[in-house]
């Protein structure tokens, strides 16, 4: 078992990037970043949201009065009986729940690169909807190729979020999909920094929506993103 040394959070080190709309947890430029939105700048913060308790009309199940008790396994078996509603309220807290455990990464492919539409030609093809087992399968396969989500797909276009920095939307036929990052830093303790994406899933026929949560990364300079695990 590897054991980590965490940098202790400075108060006066605290800033906010201009460029990135992202908070920086240290001073150091591998550090955990949060995005602004979420309005948390430690991992204190993090904690204090975790065991807050739910506000008022949040969906959640009887009983369970915050993050933490949601994401306990009693927590989770109640809200995968629940309403989508109830599912993103437990995505939700998976975002914060990532982020506390989150490490400060030793290295780093993903540092200059902005959440902006410039990075669908490097989204990995597992982000595309999948409603079928055969689906994700095909997805995988491609990823394993090498193929990203545009040679998989070459309807798909991407713009502009309209809720701010750190959002894009993707869409091509028959769908959209809004993907938010919400944080950076080392979410699988390979000492690499990864980004944390959350997707809202929309086909544009039918009533079906979704979200999902991905840890994503990148292991060389010009390299394509690549699914790290996907937690929801």
């Amino acid at each position: 078992m590897r054991t980590h040394r965490l940098v202790g959070v400075c108060a006066v080190g605290l800033f906010f990037l201009s460029v990135q709309n992202l908070t920086r947890a240290a001073s150091d430029e591998l550090q955990v970043e949060y995005n602004a939105r979420l309005g948390v700048t430690s991992r204190a913060d993090l904690d204090q949201r975790l065991r807050a308790h739910f506000a008022v009309g949040t969906a959640h199940p009887a009983g369970i009065l915050n993050c933490e008790e949601l994401l306990s396994k009693q927590g989770r078996q109640a809200a995968s009986r629940g309403s989508q509603t109830m599912h993103s309220t437990l995505v939700d807290c998976l975002v914060f729940s990532e982020l506390r455990g989150a490490l400060p990464a030793h290295s780093s492919f993903l540092r200059e690169l902005k959440w902006d539409e410039q990075v669908l030609r490097l989204l990995p093809p597992q982000l595309a909807i999948s409603v079928s087992a055969e689906s994700k399968r095909a997805a995988e396969t491609a990823a394993n190729q090498g193929r990203n989500w545009q040679d998989v797909d070459p309807s798909v276009a991407a713009s502009a979020g309209s809720k701010g920095p750190e959002e894009i939307v993707v869409t091509g036929n028959g769908f959209s999909e809004r993907l938010i990052l919400w944080g950076r830093g080392d979410f699988d303790g390979d000492g690499i920094e990864d980004l944390l994406v959350q997707s809202f899933d929309t086909l544009t026929e039918g009533t079906y929506r979704n979200t999902r949560l991905f840890v994503l990364t990148r292991r060389s300079a010009g390299g394509h993103f690549s699914l790290v695990r996907s937690l929801f």
